[in-house]
């Protein structure tokens, strides 16, 4: 196994000795002067004796190796580390209140710890914080206990699998990072240099909801999974070959696609066949809670969608896109045609653009169904882009380049 984060060696405080504190102190203490604090005499104990206070692979190792090469060390005293370092990487747990809140009293505590001891140095410090913390706990900790200090704050947050933990440290899908200042960016760069992963730099909010969204998206991913799975055992079906077939499609299933906040989705086959999922369920009796609201979930998208428009407290609105998705005349289950008739029955002047939707041009079910859900229609659709944007709101369903048309203090709703 090779480990090589720094060519150089730097002086480094690991706060808290929990499962990322000892990870990240084993690994760092390869090529660098490690400290690891904690309160836990048993803990400290363990590392200065060259054991690992936890399991997990190669760990153990890691850590009499550093401990043999006097590059790591651990202490309960906050003063000796922090005076000894240059940076300091802040691990300690942010576990769970009763009403599911991050609990912040270790990481606040240890901050407040920090900002103290900084004061009694001359040299710049960079604080790294990789707890997991919900948006705007950085910045209120900067402005709590940094303002004014010679530091650099940056947000790291951490994607440590148990089990797999060294090697994820070592070769991560993405570095991201977030900072206070250019120094602690350089020094950031510097850090993860023999690192080969892509850097990302971006604000403090983001890098830290990014942590808990993707814990979301790995429980939602796991629940889907077993729910399917659920649903073949019913009618007889390997359910893991049908996953696997389903994390073959590269292009739409397992892709970018469909995961960008937008509209809600529409059209002849999406709401058709989950109309047909759940009426499969209901004959075999199996409870797929998150499936079974997933159209709970679309509706709600189109109710936001309705107050953002009515916030505006205008009555004069212009949809740009009617269609239920770009590139097609198909109106079936379109959200937008929904959002249409709602403008329309609570009396406002509405105005449609749509090139690809022509009276003229509509046949069979897609006709029908325009002509049966906005019956006045053809006074409502207009050919030309211009005729539209005198509008008081502008709501834009498609991608289309405005930038050109509009016309100065218009509201506008992006829903594309």
């Amino acid at each position: 196994m090779s480990v090589i984060f720094l060519k150089i060696q730097m002086k480094i405080s690991i706060f808290g000795l929990g499962y990322v504190g000892v990870v990240t102190s084993a690994i760092l203490a390869r090529n660098n002067q490690v400290v690891g604090v904690d309160v836990n005499p048993v803990k400290v104990d363990l590392i200065n004796k060259g054991n690992s206070p936890i399991i997990e692979t190669d760990v153990d190792k890691l850590i009499k190796d550093g401990v043999e090469n006097n590059n790591l060390k651990a202490t309960t005293d906050s003063k000796e580390a922090i005076l000894d370092s240059d940076l300091s990487v802040v691990c300690v747990g942010t576990p769970s209140n009763q009403d599911g809140s991050h609990n912040l009293n270790y990481l606040d505590k240890v901050l407040s710890e920090i900002s103290d001891l900084i004061k009694e140095k001359d040299s710049y410090h960079l604080v790294v914080i990789r707890s997991t913390s919900p948006p705007g706990t950085t910045e209120e900790m900067i402005e709590k206990y940094f303002k004014n200090l010679n530091v650099g704050i940056c947000f790291n947050p951490e994607f440590l699998r148990e089990g797999s933990a060294v090697k994820d440290y070592i070769n991560p899908p993405y570095i991201v990072i977030a900072c206070n200042d250019d120094k602690s960016i350089e020094l950031m760069k510097e850090f993860y240099k023999e690192v080969d992963s892509e850097l990302l730099i971006t604000s403090f909010k983001e890098a830290e909801i990014l942590k808990i969204v993707s814990n979301v998206f790995h429980a939602l991913k796991i629940v889907f999974g077993n729910e399917i799975g659920r649903f073949c055992e019913s009618y007889g079906i390997d359910g893991r070959n049908v996953m696997d077939l389903i994390c073959k499609d590269k292009k739409l299933n397992i892709s970018e696609k469909y995961l960008k906040p937008g509209f809600a989705y529409g059209g002849s086959c999406l709401p058709k066949d989950l109309k047909s999922f759940l009426y499969l369920t209901k004959q075999k009796d199996v409870c797929l809670p998150l499936i079974g609201n997933i159209s709970l979930s679309n509706e709600a998208q189109i109710n936001a969608a309705i107050n953002k428009i009515q916030s505006h407290n205008k009555k004069s609105v212009s949809f740009l896109g009617l269609s239920f998705k770009p590139g097609t005349d198909d109106l079936r289950e379109s959200p937008y045609v929904r959002l249409v008739e709602h403008f329309i029955g609570k009396g406002y002047s509405v105005k449609i653009y749509d090139p690809n939707v022509s009276l003229a041009k509509l046949m069979g079910a897609n006709k029908e169904y325009l002509e049966r859900e906005i019956p006045h229609i053809s006074q409502l659709l207009y050919e030309d882009m211009d005729d539209v944007m005198d509008s008081e709101i502008l709501v834009i369903n498609h991608n289309f380049d405005i930038k050109s048309n509009i016309q100065d203090k218009k509201y506008l709703v992006d829903l594309s």
